[in-house]
């Protein structure tokens, strides 16, 4: 992917070029004079085309994104924000030469005649069956469909050219009657689909290096899909959709045997926990190759809302039984609701803690790990404390104090009221060390995030929210919000999901997440949401950037797909 901002270097491969004013009247797309519905428009010397409407004959697709405008072409993606292009009349404009630059288009200018050079895609073949219709390319070109009657839908594939002979052909036996590929005007092609009566297509887009595809198949759910290849073993999704509520906007990461090259890892903000931040800097401080959002957080206090466990350190404590994703020493997952118990292990024993990185609250006793950045104490509390420093496995400060003062490189245990007596025997060069113990998953557990609720597991479908603590009749539960999940196949592969909220996409509630997980090609076995709303963030490294997708709020915990070779 390349940034819009960035994209001016490109521009300086272009040859330089003065418009004037007259150029408007003369303008060519590889010697055929276009004429537009929109005005050209020429400012200080510059010539302005509408941006949709051109850049289709310069094989550029503009979409309204998540975050902007998305513009696409053979060349590659590029993510501008919504003020990055003169808006005139409700119509986008650009640079006549920005956007050759974005298509791989030079500019030329002879007298008031203005040319742009730009090579055509190939059209190396099409396939047809009962049920499908399939256009293969070299590379990406933009097309628009229309039905054009009943059952007659006739796609315009743009900036293309035949690689291939015109057909002609007959089909039966399916919803695919026949179809008809001819070649359009100003290197366009015409496939022409004749089905029965009150079929709808579903599309499928594929792109790799050096390939493209649109596939049309025909039933009565009308779906969009595209399909882009990030790395030899991701696959960028995205799928439009109605699940009869309106329509819904998913987007997903396909990661096929993703154990033989990933690990999963729960990580927090460079600030620390009891902090927030993008998913995409913390996914950048790691170097992953992708990441999503994991646990609810404390509005108030910004605290992670359910299991966190990072190498071992537990830096939250699980909400009732809300699900959770285990990852033990050797990278595999569980998915369960399990409760956890936390201590301090001593020469003498165990020491039970209440809690971990949150407020003290009267008569506990909190752990504060390494790195919290959160409220120790709430104006609730009063008193002295005992206060436990610990680093290194042994105490280093122990002392009764009115006053805590935190220390963000070691362990601090703190009781207040009866709890005091807890901590009353330890003293400085005692060993200790805070410790868990799960009731479900296995020994080897050292990794763990938490959210839920829990909605697929070993292939059944096993949601139930009010067992997981949430309200049946909550906006969280049965509200259509951006929602994320993960979830595994049968095949070894990984799936990192978000359904996206805005004017384009009425989002979904958790039972239209276990519809979404079910139409997709692949056999769920286990599943699991997790935060949903303003915090849903799905991102991955798509080239040297980071693309962030859905909601894109600050979170408290991402979990990152990390290469196991860095």
């Amino acid at each position: 992917m390349i940034n819009g901002r960035g994209l001016g270097a490109a521009l300086l491969v272009l040859i330089a070029v003065t418009l004037s004013a007259h150029a408007a009247e003369h303008l060519f797309i590889n010697s055929s004079a276009i004429s537009l519905s929109h005005p050209v428009i020429v400012r200080t010397g510059d010539l302005f085309v509408p941006l949709r409407e051109f850049g289709l004959w310069l094989g550029v697709e503009t979409a309204t994104g998540d975050n902007g405008l998305q513009v696409r072409s053979a060349i590659g993606e590029h993510n501008f924000p919504l003020d990055a292009f003169p808006l005139v009349n409700g119509v986008y404009y650009i640079r006549l030469t920005q956007l050759a630059a974005i298509a791989g288009g030079q500019v030329h200018q002879i007298g008031d005649d203005v040319y742009v050079e730009c090579t055509p895609v190939p059209l190396n073949s099409v396939e047809s069956d009962p049920t499908c219709v399939t256009a293969r390319f070299s590379a990406f070109v933009p097309y628009r469909l229309t039905e054009a009657e009943s059952g007659r839908f006739v796609v315009t594939f743009y900036h293309t050219a035949l690689a291939t002979a015109p057909r002609q052909i007959a089909v039966t036996g399916g919803a695919v009657q026949g179809m008809e590929l001819v070649p359009g005007n100003d290197d366009t092609a015409v496939l022409t689909i004749i089905t029965t009566g009150g079929s709808v297509p579903a599309i499928k887009r594929f792109t790799a290096p050096g390939f493209y595809s649109v596939s049309l198949t025909f039933d009565h759910h009308a779906e969009v899909e595209s399909q882009t290849v990030i790395s030899p073993t991701i696959t960028y999704h995205e799928l439009d959709t109605n699940l009869g509520a309106g329509p819904v906007l998913i987007r997903y990461l396909y990661i096929g045997n993703w154990a033989a090259n990933y690990r999963l890892v729960p990580a927090v903000p460079a600030t620390g926990v009891g902090t927030i931040s993008d998913l995409a800097d913390i996914a950048r401080a790691y170097g992953a190759a992708a990441g999503i959002n994991a646990n609810f957080y404390d509005t108030a206090t910004d605290d992670p809302v359910g299991l966190l466990i990072v190498d071992g350190v537990i830096m939250s404590s699980n909400y009732q039984r809300r699900a959770a994703l285990g990852i033990d020493l050797f990278g595999r997952l569980t998915f369960f609701n399990p409760h956890v118990a936390i201590y301090l292990r001593t020469d003498t024993g165990k020491i039970p803690v209440d809690d971990v990185n949150c407020p003290i609250g009267s008569n506990e006793v909190i752990a504060y790990t390494p790195g919290y950045a959160g409220p120790i104490r709430t104006g609730l509390t009063a008193g002295t404390f005992r206060v436990v420093t610990i680093r290194d496995g042994r105490v280093v400060a122990a002392e009764t104090t009115p006053y805590v003062i935190p220390d963000r490189t070691a362990t601090v245990v703190v009781a207040c009221g009866t709890a005091r007596d807890r901590l009353a025997t330890l003293s400085i060069g005692d060993t200790a060390t805070l410790g868990y113990t799960l009731d479900q998953g296995n020994l080897l557990i050292t990794n763990a995030v938490s959210a839920g609720p829990l909605l697929i597991s070993a292939g059944n479908d096993v949601l139930n929210p009010t067992a997981e603590g949430f309200n049946p009749n909550s906006y969280l539960v049965s509200g259509r919000a951006a929602r994320s999940v993960l979830a595994v196949d049968k095949l070894g592969g990984l799936i990192l999901l978000a359904v996206i909220k805005n004017s384009a996409s009425v989002g979904a509630n958790f039972h239209d997440l276990l519809t979404i997980l079910h139409s997709l090609p692949f056999p769920i076995r286990d599943a699991i949401a997790f935060d949903g709303g303003h915090a849903s963030s799905l991102v991955f490294r798509d080239g040297a950037a980071y693309r962030e997708i859905a909601a894109g709020g600050k979170v408290a915990v991402g979990l990152l797909l990390i290469p196991t070779k860095q």
